[in-house]
């Protein structure tokens, strides 16, 4: 047989042979077999680049090893600094988050500030905000954080302001008992503990530890309803008529940083309207004037008054020759038609009158 006849034999039995592989895998296992008998040649080849990455690693010099040594030291510090970053975002992340979910419950206009600073006094318990009169804070207004009541402003600067915590000694927080309402004034107290006591309150009262304190509303500076502190301790000595109740406040004082501010209240009787109309306080006190006239009629009746003594003293004397004023005579009758009525001072009527009911006019 000529050698290309042989050729083309072995091209077709090569073609057969692939495609019954390719098809049907009969060769698995010779291939299998033909790679476990050819593993150590592969592995004799490669043992020149092998003894030479050895001999690299061996003769290598210990300056490279003291570089390589830093520059491992500095990746894992920054990688380090990276993880505290990214657990501090977290945690502010869930603060503000807590911070948000506070502020949608409480009602009136919030504005977020930032402890920037602790008052040194040991005396005092205050911390400095970043928010001032520049950014409309108002003395008295409410702090609060996510958790419950900080305290109030104290004193406003231009762009800071100082708070002072509800657990100075001389601060008083009205509180009332959230199961049972009763009322109290919670102060700071004396100690080291920042803490809370209730003062005057009777030995006989309804409050156990564990009960949660919430802000009354009574005085209109702090929200009503908002948590305040924790009942601890409750001692009850029979030979004192008040009951010694301490609490523990629910804001994290010592560890929040992202607080809210809350807007002062309104009060109508105190603020004149915009559009110039009359207040509802003063148009109750109109209602009590008289009408049309009353200025004219009070200086006929001061005329009246300097003229009643001439009269009285002319007809005591029998001087009933002399013509009596008929404007004289006029305002003495006014003045006893008139009846006079102990009027308070407009400044007083804010504090005295209450307010007209929703749709009366």
């Amino acid at each position: 047989m000529s050698l290309e006849y042989r050729i083309a034999a072995f091209v077709v039995l090569s073609l057969a042979v692939m495609f019954a592989d390719s098809r049907f895998d009969y060769l698995d296992r010779v291939r299998f077999a033909l790679g476990f008998l050819t593993a150590p040649i592969f592995w004799v080849a490669d043992t020149p680049a092998r003894v030479s990455y050895w001999i690299d690693d061996v003769f290598v010099s210990h300056s490279d090893l003291i570089a390589e040594n830093q520059s491992l030291r500095e990746e894992l510090l920054f990688a380090r600094r990276e993880l505290q970053l990214l657990a501090g975002l977290a945690s502010e992340n869930q603060r503000l988050r807590a911070l948000q979910e506070a502020s949608a419950s409480v009602e009136g206009h919030i504005l977020t500030a930032e402890i920037i600073n602790i008052s040194s006094d040991p005396g005092a318990r205050r911390v400095l905000i970043n928010r001032g009169a520049q950014h409309g804070v108002e003395a008295g207004q409410a702090l609060l954080d996510a958790y419950g009541l900080m305290g109030q402003v104290v004193e406003v600067l231009p762009f800071t302001s100082w708070v002072m915590l509800i657990t100075d000694s001389r601060h008083g927080t009205p509180v009332q008992v959230n199961r049972s309402g009763e009322r109290a004034i919670a102060r700071g107290s004396r100690g080291e503990i920042p803490e809370l006591e209730l003062e005057y309150v009777p030995d006989t009262s309804d409050i156990v530890v564990g009960d949660l304190l919430v802000s009354s509303g009574l005085g209109q500076r702090f929200p009503k309803d908002y948590p305040v502190a924790e009942v601890t301790s409750v001692v009850h000595d029979p030979g004192q008529p008040f009951a010694i109740i301490k609490a523990r406040p629910l804001a994290q004082m010592d560890r929040t940083r992202h607080v809210m501010l809350l807007e002062l209240p309104v009060k109508e009787a105190e603020v004149a309207p915009l559009d110039g109309s009359v207040p509802d306080w003063i148009e109750v006190t109109q209602a009590q004037e008289p009408e049309a006239g009353a200025t004219g009629d009070a200086a006929t009746a001061v005329e009246a008054d300097q003229a009643a003594p001439a009269q009285q003293d002319a007809v005591a004397s029998g001087a009933t020759d002399t013509p009596a004023d008929p404007a004289a005579t006029q305002a003495a009758a006014t003045l006893e038609e008139t009846p006079v009525e102990d009027m308070p001072l407009p400044s007083e009527l804010a504090d005295i009158v209450p307010e007209a009911p929703a749709g009366q006019d």
